[in-house]
Parts: C-alpha cells; structure tokens; sequence
C-alpha cells in the first residue's frame, strides 16, 4: 500500500523550501511513500500524513490558520517542523486540530526523526486497516473511509470529512430519500432549525454534486422541501436494465 504525504511550506517564497523537500525526499524514498507539494486545501481529502515546514516565527500566525481550517474537515498526522520548540506558542498547536494527532519535530535536529515518526504513524494507521474486512477488487464502487473518498471504477473521488458523512448516509441509503433532519443529525447531533439546516445541507450537497461530475455512476436528486436522494445515474440505471434482460 503506497502512502501519500504532503508538504506544505508556510513560507512559499524561501529559497530553502527546495532544500528542505529534497531532504524529506531523501528520507521517505525507502519507505516508498510519495510526496507531494501542498499549494491548496483541495489536496488535502488525498493525503495521509501532512508536513508543516515553518521557517521564521511570523510563519506561526499562518500556520494556525491552516490547522483551524482543517480540523473540522480532515483526519491526518500532521507533522510540524520547526526550528525549535522553545517558544510557547507551539503549545497551542495539539489544541488546533479535533481529529488530528499533531507533532512538533525540530529541523535542526536533522530529518531522520521525521522520517521515523511517519514510518511509525503509517505502519500503525495500515495495520488497523488490515484488520478491516477488505473491499472484493469485483465491486464497482466503494467508500473508503481511511482516506474520506468514494471509489467508483477506480476513480477516486476525494471528500471533506462533513461531505464524507453526508454521502456515506446517502450511500448506505440509496434510492432512499433522506431528509434535511436526519443529514444534520449526522453532521452536528442536533437541530440547527429548519433555515439554517436547509442552508447548510444545500451548501454541502452543491460541493458534493460537483465532486460526482467525475463519474458516471451516481447522482444526487434533489427531493423539493424534503431532502435528497442519492441514486443511480439515468446511463447506469440503462445499463442494469439491458444487463437483467440479457440474463433473462
């Protein structure tokens, strides 16, 4: 199983980010993991570990927002590296992030750390995944939580951890219409009131419906003043049919 980490420098203008990519390079080629550069949110849904590189300490200020940003949507190791951990505000950085294990690692220490403490997060993270049921190779579509995507034909389709519950509910429900209550049940644990969970839900859904563009398999109906309805495309409903009355 391949493992996909990102980088994201705090600082994109430093003419050290390049040295210091080559370096996390150097150190997670034997562990055949990928790395990738990190310019926008969006990349996030694919990764399994995130690395923060922070040069100056007016990089903190940046790097907080980043993690407020996440801590909703995403489930991740982050690993922070920092030039050292004397300043008091890296005390705040395990309390950014609900979801996330954070650790603050000194890049003066040189990398051989981090690329212990990825090896070690990674290993564990893919043994409890082994002991999940495996998906059969047959099925033509699947939810895979590990990563917070839909696989459908192969494709993966890459969601936030809200879009994930929200499409998961609709998944485990399909051709069944799920009302705007029972998706903010899911999301929050209780009502928001009739408004503003209708807005949210809507809000959501129109990111969602967007993301399916990418495949041909599902669609997201929407039921007026009840909720939605997740369901076969019209091509694949067309496709079940020729196929049962090949059968027959």
């Amino acid at each position: 199983m391949e493992n996909t980490i990102g980088l994201l420098h705090i600082r994109d203008d430093s003419e050290q980010n390049d040295h210091i990519e080559l370096l996390i390079k150097r150190t997670l080629i034997e562990q055949q993991y990928s790395l990738i550069e990190i310019t926008e949110k969006e990349q996030i849904g694919s990764l399994d570990g995130l690395v923060l590189n922070l040069e100056k300490s007016s990089d903190y200020v940046k790097a907080f927002q980043w993690l407020i940003n996440l801590q909703e949507e995403y489930s991740l190791f982050i690993w922070i590296l920092i030039e050292g951990k004397d300043s008091e505000l890296t005390k705040l950085y395990p309390h950014l992030s609900k979801n996330s294990v954070i650790e603050i690692i000194e890049s003066n220490q040189g990398f051989e750390e981090l690329g212990i403490k990825i090896k070690n997060a990674l290993n564990y993270k893919n043994h409890l995944l082994n002991e999940i049921e495996p998906k059969k190779k047959s099925d033509y579509h699947y939810l895979d939580p590990a990563k917070l995507s839909l696989v459908v034909h192969d494709k993966i389709i890459a969601l936030t951890r809200k879009e994930f519950k929200i499409f998961e509910l609709l998944y485990k429900n399909l051709d069944k219409v799920m009302t705007y209550e029972q998706i903010t049940e899911v999301l929050y644990g209780n009502s928001l009131g009739k408004s503003l969970e209708k807005y949210r839900v809507a809000n959501f859904i129109f990111h969602i419906r967007n993301k399916l563009e990418e495949q041909s398999y599902f669609e997201i109906e929407i039921i007026r003043t009840k909720g939605y309805l997740l369901t076969y495309s019209k091509k694949e409903r067309s496709l079940l049919e020729n196929q049962d009355k090949k059968v027959l």
